[in-house]
């Protein structure tokens, strides 16, 4: 036994304690070699955070990754000198996965993202980035665009290269027609992009299109959260994924914050069965707990976010909710579904496309739901305007004229034009 093995040897026995018998000890140099060799593959390794296989790509991603759309602001841009110290601390915590977009805060994200990894800090993370559709006039701005994405960042390689915000519009008028997947096709042959994947906001029946298109895709990320179990792709999106060998990142894990601060009636029912826990763990939980997840991408605008969810992620297992948490779960879900007013609408998607162009499940489930909970009219008119245009989500309640074209295809026999009439009321548009 040479000297280092020795000294190994007497830390492990120290660990299980001085009264351990031989075969305590041997289980333990067993976990502590496991944990070696797995570490030896996992880039920025911490043993305080946990990684999950990101699909068959062959890389192990933090539980938690840091999404770069929500981050200090100052003067109407993004505050820089803030920003820097909160990603690189979330990098010593574990973190390896940072994600941004080009159209992120005006572009100043990618740039935040470069200036926070300058300085070896690149070396130590997986960047992603997107390629809007909706800002592309021809298909040759698909290798521009992706070289200001490069250039903003500082790097010659980004790891995970999505198609920004897959939906009908998009999928059929532009990914398509320009030959979009083609194109990453290249990038990635080209050694300019590691894995080529898509970000997705439109009902699971296109989200299953659009996965068995190709499959070249090596990722996806999607927007589910507690509350939405059913909208979008739903929780069977995470598991076609997984059953198509794609790796699985999760975006608005507290539904834009909506999550991290609950109303009174989803706490009180998140505490009637004695399970206490801060609200926004209790939403990276639920994500957590399903093993498709590879990476639940947190907003966090400001340090105490990124500790705080530091020490979420380092309890971050699969299957890890009791029964009682998730009876939790449920009933805050029930609370939510039972506001006063409340359209009972899940963001199925299956009344989209529209004649008019009427972002229905979105309106419903997303903006108008969520204002009856949290009353706070000037985000919900965010939600209805910066964060929804006609060329991605569709047109606001009052383009309905009224066809009812919709009404038949909804499985949960909604009078949608009434209820946007009701919404056109409220909202003013």
């Amino acid at each position: 036994m040479d000297r280092r093995s020795f000294i190994k040897s007497g830390l492990i026995a120290a660990a299980v304690g001085a009264t351990a018998g031989p075969e305590a000890i041997a289980r333990e140099a067993g976990r502590q070699a496991a944990r070696e060799q797995r570490a030896k593959g996992i880039l920025n390794y911490n043993p305080n955070m946990q990684y999950r296989p990101m699909g068959r790509t062959g890389v192990s991603v933090s539980a938690l990754g840091f999404g770069m759309l929500r981050l200090p602001m100052k003067g109407g841009h993004v505050d820089f000198e803030q920003t820097t110290p909160m990603v690189r601390r979330a990098i010593e915590g574990g973190v390896n996965y940072i994600d941004t977009g080009r159209v992120y805060l005006g572009g100043e994200s990618e740039q935040a993202v470069g200036k926070a990894l300058a300085g070896g800090w690149r070396d130590r993370v997986y960047v992603t980035s997107k390629m809007p559709w909706w800002e592309m006039q021809s298909a040759d701005d698909f290798e521009k665009f992706f070289d200001q994405s490069r250039r903003a960042i500082g790097t010659d390689v980004i790891d995970f290269y999505h198609i920004h915000m897959i939906m009908h519009r998009g999928w059929n008028d532009y990914v398509l027609p320009y030959r979009l997947i083609e194109k990453m096709e290249r990038l990635k042959a080209q050694g300019k992009i590691r894995f080529m994947g898509f970000s997705f906001h439109d009902s699971l029946q296109l989200f299953k299109r659009v996965v068995e298109y190709t499959p070249a895709w090596n990722f996806c990320l999607i927007q589910h959260n507690y509350l939405d179990y059913e909208y979008e792709a739903g929780v069977l999106g995470p598991k076609y994924a997984a059953a198509n060998g794609m790796g699985l990142a999760v975006m608005k894990p507290v539904r834009t914050g909506f999550l991290a601060h609950l109303p009174q009636g989803m706490k009180d029912a998140l505490a009637s069965t004695g399970v206490s826990k801060p609200d926004t763990e209790w939403a990276l939980d639920y994500l957590w707990d399903m093993p498709e997840v590879s990476v639940a991408v947190s907003g966090m605008g400001a340090m105490a976010d990124v500790e705080a969810n530091l020490g979420y992620a380092a309890k971050a297992r699969p299957n890890m909710l009791s029964p009682a948490e998730r009876e939790a779960l449920g009933a805050a879900v029930y609370a939510y579904r039972h506001a006063l007013g409340h359209i009972d609408c899940t963001g199925c998607y299956q009344c989209i496309p529209c004649p008019a162009n009427v972002a229905i499940g979105y309106i419903f489930a997303y903006v108008y739901n969520n204002y009856l909970l949290h009353g706070n009219m000037e985000r919900a008119m965010a939600d209805y305007t910066v964060s929804m245009s006609p060329v991605q989500r569709g047109d606001p309640a009052s383009s309905c004229t009224g066809c009812g074209v919709c009404m038949a295809k909804c499985p949960q026999h909604l009078d949608i034009p009434g209820l946007l009439a009701k919404v056109k009321q409220t909202m003013g548009k």
